[in-house]
């Protein structure tokens, strides 16, 4: 995969993509309202797209929990 973006890492930790969906997540409840106010995007397609990252986040959190437990148990 890294082949495709010019030398990316193959693997991104999980910490930080925690905190990346994090920052989208703030960026997302910030701007948005906005583009409903221009018209850019519908109130329902703002909270569904919320609501997306915010389950991305919570499936982050949940493989971080497995991932302590696993490392916790060794």
């Amino acid at each position: 995969m890294s082949d495709l973006f010019g030398g990316l890492p193959d693997s991104v930790s999980l910490e930080r993509q925690v905190e990346a969906v994090r920052r989208e997540l703030s960026m997302r409840r910030r701007v948005y309202p906005r583009w409903v106010e221009n018209g850019k995007m519908t109130e329902r397609q703002a909270a569904e797209e919320i609501s997306v990252m915010e389950a991305v986040l919570l499936t982050l959190a949940n493989v971080q929990a497995l991932q302590r437990r696993k490392e916790s148990a060794a």
